[in-house]
């Protein structure tokens, strides 16, 4: 019995830190499982030579060294990197303390891009290693190889692509969501590219399309203005000699463009009272994630620090003064992202909402009069003031004083730059095609037409959406998909009655929520007409890619100014149609599937159900599942904060939820980066009931194709992005990474081990009373 415990933890791709060194015997017993099914026969004394006199000294604790060599020999020849694992691997290390006994298979290890090291140089080798750090080792070989389900569905499934996967020019990442989003947007150039160069009649949709596609493209004229087009607001700037005048230059900015680079306001409806809109504050923006800041991550501060000094400089500033200048910008950035709400506290409404009258909200603010602010800005009608982030106003509040003017002024230019440097010469999307690069990982850069078609897709959107569901968007899809998301919605009611940890009392609270959710499928039911009113002029006529941009832009902020404290209209949609992604917005408690996602491969009219059940369904239960993930349900069934939970019903889910904390948390996404189960949580809670859900709904039909389930759940999720950015989405993404997404969830589910054969000692095994559920 100990046996088989051992061994069935000492190959589990969840990494325990608790975990205990390791002695030599476990080595070898944990290699013995893990690597068969990779060398069929494999045995002892392929894997334990030991001393000359044949001591194999197992019970000795095993030296790092030990345990790799011994790990080389067990897997046999690995894999040349490429593709994906040729992007996620650490590669190019000369570690200086091997010894010559273990070079030729710490070299091995190396070259296959599985062994880190540490910040000195050296590997570590005497060190003693513990189960977990072996476990981490392992499951990077087996994501090599990928040719064993059991032990990596995820890359088994999808490691011909990873292999031959890239990530196509200026862009971030490749897979499933974005590969659909490339092909959705060559359908919209299509309609773009069938507009340009003609002549329409003034006003109509056609002719604002290809006119302002025709100034998007027009590098010429634009590299020609240069800064001209935001000349007189840097020099309304740079002319502030105290803080009032600089609020009075960023108050006639947004009065002009609706950019404000000082006050951060939103409107949407009142987390207490829903049906009415209400004015929010979100404080002062800062360039990079709090992590980067907190961490003093040095290549961001350093591509931060650079990208700011190339916008001071080609906005006039002296260089040695602009890397100063920047410089000052990121340490005052710093001090706000310090005290800021962690990525994971965002969506708490505990944490968000900080309800202040007009009166304290003005009081916050000791050297601004923020009444003539919201007076201003044209949102003076609110009753009260929302602050989003409390500490990050009042840090925000604090640092707006004449004796920082010179470098909140730098801030402003910096904030104003960043905001319309794509719509400016050339020089300017140069830098943030630098920063990005360096940052980010990104290579190369995206053509003039790319770009022109990006920018037409975003700004534009009002009319292109509609011609792109026309087009593309069939009513029997549309039709097809709202009988999955009822279906979804009535096995999902189901599931809540057969919970034998809730109430009665809760249960009924938890349906009426279902049963009242709103469902918008493919597009909405009255197109927005924003664009209407917006005049757009080509370079001839006097307009410009910068003016046409800001006077769409404009006339939608002042549309949603129009709405405070108005009714909310729960007819709108806040995403495009032709977004690859869907929404739950719990204030509306409503779920949301663009057109642009109901496409193969995640939905497909002609394909299996249980393929469709695997992809879109999942997603569909994914989303029903935000409205009681541990932020939505905070929200009643009309999407007002407001507790429906019975006290003990609400301590048995937070101690559910811990469990998923803890069963999702520190899992390896590539060498060296770790999923954080804590910033995860609602995603994963989502995740998991989506697949529950969508499941019992497979499990239902006769003859259910769980391999077609599964293997497209798997295709959906795969992703290659680039090292630097998988580090940062680690720290910022409330998602956990696209393979953890499936491998972690998957295994709690008994349908998966039946389908596959999965047994104890498989890496993809969880014992029952170790796996998760809550919905």
């Amino acid at each position: 019995m100990t046996i088989i415990m051992v061994l069935s933890v000492s190959v589990s791709v969840y990494a325990d830190e608790t975990s205990p060194v390791a002695t030599r015997g476990d080595i070898v017993t944990t290699l013995l499982t893990a690597a068969d099914a990779y060398q069929p026969g494999i045995n002892k004394a392929t894997v334990i030579q030991g001393s000359k006199n044949g001591d194999l000294r197992e019970n000795e604790p095993a030296k790092k060294v030990e345990a790799l060599v011994m790990l080389s020999r067990a897997f046999g020849e690995l894999p040349e990197p490429v593709g994906n694992d040729l992007r996620s691997g650490t590669f190019d290390i000369e570690f200086t303390d091997v010894p010559a006994w273990a070079k030729k298979d710490i070299d091995k290890l190396t070259k296959a891009g599985v062994l880190t090291g540490n910040a000195d140089g050296t590997l570590g080798a005497n060190d003693t290693i513990t189960i977990a750090e072996f476990q981490n080792i392992i499951a990077r070989i087996w994501s090599l190889k990928g040719s064993h389900l059991n032990d990596d569905f995820y890359e088994a499934i999808n490691k011909e692509w990873l292999n031959k996967s890239t990530i196509p020019v200026g862009e971030i990442m490749g897979g499933g969501f974005p590969e659909l989003q490339k092909e959705n947007t060559d359908k919209i150039e299509e309609i773009i590219n069938a507009l340009s160069g003609k002549e329409f009649a003034e006003g109509t949709k056609e002719q604002k399309i290809a006119d302002f596609y025709s100034t998007a493209l027009d590098t010429k004229n634009r590299n020609k203005q240069g800064i001209e087009p935001i000349q007189k607001y840097v020099k309304a700037i740079n002319e502030a000699k105290t803080l009032d005048e600089l609020v009075q230059a960023d108050l006639a900015q947004e009065k002009e463009l609706g950019l404000s680079s000082l006050f951060g306001f939103a409107i949407m409806n009142d987390a207490k009272n829903s049906s009415e809109n209400a004015l929010y504050y979100a404080g002062l923006a800062t360039g990079l994630d709090k992590n980067s800041f907190v961490t003093e991550d040095a290549n961001a501060k350093n591509a931060y620090i650079e990208y700011m000094t190339k916008l001071l400089v080609v906005s006039g500033e002296e260089e040695s003064t602009a890397k100063a200048l920047a410089e000052q910008v990121y340490e005052m950035e710093k001090s706000l992202a310090s005290v800021s709400l962690d990525p994971h506290e965002q969506g708490d409404v505990n944490k968000y909402y900080n309800p202040y009258t007009i009166q304290q909200f003005d009081d916050m603010f000791k050297t601004v009069d923020m009444k003539q602010v919201l007076t201003s800005m044209k949102v003076d009608s609110a009753d009260k003031v929302i602050v989003f982030d409390l500490k990050l106003a009042e840090k925000g509040a604090e640092v707006l004083n004449d004796t920082n003017l010179h470098v909140l002024k730098a801030y402003s230019k910096v904030q104003l730059l960043m905001a319309t440097g794509s719509l400016l010469s050339d020089e300017f999307g140069d830098a943030a095609n630098e920063f990005a690069a360096t940052l980010y990982g990104v290579t190369g850069e995206k053509t003039e037409q790319e770009n022109a078609v990006a920018l037409t897709t975003s700004t534009m959107s009002g009319y292109l959406e509609q011609m792109f569901a026309e087009k593309h968007f069939s009513p029997n899809a549309k039709k097809d998909v709202e009988q999955m998301v009822e279906k979804l919605i009535t096995t999902y009611e189901e599931r809540i009655k057969s919970l034998d940890w809730m109430s009665e009392t809760t249960k009924a609270k938890a349906i009426k929520k279902l049963d009242t959710m709103i469902v918008k499928i493919g597009y909405p039911d009255k197109w927005d007409a924003t664009l209407d009113n917006v005049a757009i002029k080509t370079y001839d006529e006097g307009g410009s890619l910068f003016s046409n941009t800001f006077a769409v832009n404009k006339a939608y902020i002042e549309n949603t100014k129009a709405k405070l404290g108005k009714p909310v209209d729960r007819s709108e949609w806040v995403t495009s149609v032709y977004t690859v992604n869907a929404f739950y917005n719990a204030l509306n408690n409503e779920i949301t599937f663009p057109a642009g996602i109901l496409q193969a491969p995640f939905y497909d009219i002609n394909a299996k159900p249980e393929e469709n059940y695997g992809a879109i369904g999942m997603v569909i239960g994914h989303e029903i599942s935000h409205a009681f993930d541990n932020n939505g349900s905070a929200y009643d069934e009309n999407g007002n904060a407001n507790n429906w939970w019975t006290d003990e019903d609400f301590e048995k889910f937070k101690d559910k939820n811990q469990k998923l904390i803890e069963f999702y948390n520190a899992i390896e996404i590539i060498p060296g980066v770790l999923n954080d189960g804590q910033l995860t949580l609602s995603e994963n809670v989502a995740d998991l009931g989506g697949m529950a859900a969508s499941l019992q709904v497979v499990s239902q039909m006769s003859n259910p194709d769980y391999k077609a389930y599964f293997e497209s759940n798997a295709e959906m999720w795969k992703s290659t992005t680039t090292k630097e950015f998988a580090a940062v989405l680690s720290k910022n993404d409330v998602h956990s990474a696209n393979k953890i997404r499936v491998n972690r969830t998957i295994v709690n589910f008994q349908q998966f081990y039946d389908t596959y054969g999965i047994k104890a000692g498989d890496g993809m095994y969880v014992a029952p009373e170790d796996r998760v559920s809550i919905w």
